[in-house]
């Protein structure tokens, strides 16, 4: 009886084409929208070529040997190269400026000072440059002045700079930001099974639809029936997600790392906490099956945001300033696992986040059940 309940629900759920489209072409579009919007941006970020940049000559700049030395060295050919320079008088470099040739111009006087036209990285690194030249310079000079005799020592600890942080990382993993927003798609995917588990749930009560009514006084027992259905949704769903998942890594390229069994039990928990979170709002929530679908859109979306779908630094603000909430998302429990698997080299994080996702949905599903079981109905 239980294969042929599941049967008839897994046809019943295919068949319905509004749903199909929310479930799977809506985030296929939406990952397609993401990738031109913004899918190469890292890699061209990480081809980081020499700033163009022009420099005023003029007299105060010829006289000024240590910015000179300076700038030679920032521009200086090989792996190294930060500048491109190109000396110019003040009205050819406004003209490189204004038609684009150049990310700045430089200009020395009794101040050194930059001239951009728009903001950017290149223009941020320009400014960082010459920031950090007026203030050693300012130090020297303030040392000198109480200390003339110190010249020396401050010309070799000059030469001989030492870094006193040392960079960590925790795998081989290229940070890409960009990646963060592709994951929340995934978790929204799975959330939005829910809208599986709440067409089951509307389906089974009698006071919500003639089909739920009909299978009120079937002889089938309802456990039998909950179970059934939500299998059904779950395959749907599942095979759903992986069709999302084989597009973004086939198609559009993004990168899962190398641990397909654990990237394949996160999508497997995402739908089964969307499923439960379908039956957790179509039994307990109460009202119609419309403010059904609107209560759980608006939370879906929430949920979705709060992950870093819309907005990816929202998601590491709400873990640093509300961090409870980072664990009772189960959007944000999904997004962060593909996270995990991809920086981290083991599966502590990992495995607490699977460990919260389970828990929430095996809460939700026990909710919704007892929901269900209490249920009577006066007259069908």
């Amino acid at each position: 009886m239980f294969m042929h309940v599941f049967g008839y629900r897994l046809k019943c759920l295919v068949r319905d084409k509004e749903t199909v489209f929310w479930t799977l072409l809506f985030p296929l579009l939406l990952a397609t929208f993401f990738y031109f919007a913004f899918g190469h941006l890292t890699a061209e970020l990480e081809g980081f070529n020499p700033i163009k940049t022009v420099v005023v000559d003029n007299e105060a700049y010829r006289g000024n040997a240590a910015f000179r030395q300076v700038l030679e060295s920032l521009s200086k050919e090989g792996e190294n190269q930060i500048l491109e320079l190109t000396l110019a008088d003040e009205n050819e470099a406004e003209r490189l400026l204004e038609e684009g040739d150049v990310a700045g111009i430089i200009t020395v006087d009794d101040q050194i000072g930059l001239t951009v036209k728009q903001p950017g990285i290149n223009q941020s690194i320009l400014k960082a440059i010459l920031d950090e030249y007026a203030h050693t310079t300012k130090t020297v000079s303030g040392i000198v002045a109480k200390n003339p005799g110190a010249v020396r020592q401050l010309i070799r600890d000059l030469e001989n700079r030492k870094s006193h942080t040392e960079q960590v990382s925790f795998s081989d993993a290229v940070p890409d930001t960009m990646l963060a927003y592709f994951y929340a798609l995934i978790a929204m995917a799975c959330m939005y099974s829910a809208f599986w588990g709440l067409s089951n749930t509307v389906d089974v009560q009698a006071d919500l639809s003639a089909q739920g009514a009909r299978r009120s006084v079937a002889p089938t027992h309802k456990l039998q029936v909950v179970l059934a259905d939500a299998v059904a949704a779950l395959v749907v769903s599942f095979a759903e997600v992986l069709i999302l998942l084989a597009y973004l890594a086939f198609v559009l390229g993004i990168s899962f790392g190398n641990q397909l069994g654990y990237v394949l039990l996160t999508c497997f928990a995402g739908c089964i906490a969307g499923v439960s979170f379908g039956n957790f709002i179509g039994t307990v929530i109460r009202g119609s099956e419309a403010a059904k679908v609107g209560i759980l859109i608006g939370a879906s979306m929430i949920m979705s945001f709060l992950a870093g779908l819309m907005w990816v630094d929202v998601k590491d603000i709400i873990a640093s300033k509300v961090p409870v909430l980072s664990y009772v998302n189960p959007a944000a429990l999904i997004s962060d696992a593909f996270y995990s698997l991809y920086v981290f080299d083991t599966h502590r994080r990992f495995s607490i986040n699977i460990g919260m996702l389970c828990l929430i949905s095996a809460v939700m599903c026990m909710a919704s059940f007892m929901r269900l079981r209490r249920e009577r109905y006066a007259s069908i």
